[in-house]
């Protein structure tokens, strides 16, 4: 006897029509072969038990799985406030903005180009040696030196555009320019505290020929202010524009520290010994400058003529 495939096993323990007594071949077949009634009596036994396997795994009704829209649009909405209603928090304490400032000036150390800090260090201290062998007038070379040191220090970390951490300007839980203007005292104090320093060296060495305090009035409003143009310059334009700036200043400084040796007009030299020294109007400008490039940086989306923002 001929008995069925497996093809027609499965089928007839799906289908009530191929069971015994059914009316069909195979149900014919199946009344007669109890090899195959035992077949398909196997398979219908191993589809009720997957069946019931499968209907075990269903997993039950769970807690609803929130959109991506429920959960990201209230956090861009609280983003977008606008800033009067984020003011309405709490301010915090004197001391511990003095203690925020301090920190952001601090980390900014960490910013700067490595090469910098060995440079300064490198220029102050031949600029010491070199003032003192200069003989009764320190004051013609810590001028013009003094300003150029401090000028190069701003020119290296005060243009936000191209430095490669800008990122870092946007991460930060304060204002960006705020940690421009952190990274850029930090350079101009380290440098002033450095002049200082020096001043008051110079001063104590034999032959200095001068005071610390009429030392330091020699090259502080040069430096600030000839500083300023070149940060206004590099954030207005380019670094190179503030670059150029500030050279004018440097050179501006030497010829109101040495005018009597320059072949130059003595009201051109009259006015660059006013305007370039340590004065009221002076230290104003320079801190009008230095205000106006922080506007800029504010700014990041203006189309500058200097590079690309």
């Amino acid at each position: 006897m001929m008995h069925l495939d497996d093809e027609r096993i499965l089928a007839a323990a799906r289908s009530e029509s191929m069971r015994p007594g059914a009316g069909t071949g195979a149900a014919q077949h199946l009344a007669d072969c109890s090899y195959c009634r035992r077949r398909v009596a196997a398979a219908a036994a191993l589809r009720d038990a997957v069946g019931a396997v499968e209907a075990e795994e269903v997993p039950g009704p769970g807690p609803a799985v929130p959109s991506f829209d429920e959960v990201v649009l209230p956090a861009l909405r609280r983003s977008t406030r606008p800033e009067r209603e984020l003011a309405a928090g709490a301010a915090p304490s004197g001391p511990a903005s003095w203690r925020l400032t301090a920190a952001l000036v601090l980390r900014q150390a960490r910013l700067v180009p490595h090469a910098l800090w060995p440079l300064t260090a490198l220029g102050f201290a031949v600029l010491l040696v070199l003032a003192w062998r200069s003989g009764p007038y320190p004051g013609l070379l810590l001028g013009p030196g003094v300003t150029l040191l401090v000028t190069m220090g701003v020119l290296a970390v005060c243009e936000p555009r191209r430095d490669p951490r800008r990122e870092l300007l946007y991460a930060m839980p304060v204002p960006p320019v705020a940690v421009w203007l952190a990274r850029l005292a930090l350079v101009v104090g380290v440098d002033l505290i450095a002049a200082a320093a020096l001043s008051a060296a110079l001063a104590r060495l034999p032959g200095g020929g001068a005071d610390a305090a009429g030392l330091v009035a020699v090259w502080l409003g040069p430096a600030l202010l000839t500083a300023a143009l070149a940060v206004f310059g590099s954030v207005w334009q380019s670094p190179m524009a503030g670059a150029v700036l500030g050279g004018c200043g440097w050179l501006t400084g030497v010829a109101a520290a040495a005018g009597h040796l320059l072949p130059a007009p003595g009201a051109l030299l009259g006015a660059a010994a006013t305007v370039w020294t340590t004065n009221a109007g002076t230290l104003a400008a320079a801190l009008l400058l230095v205000a106006a490039a922080a506007v800029l940086v504010t700014r990041p989306g203006r189309a500058l003529r200097g590079g690309a923002a």
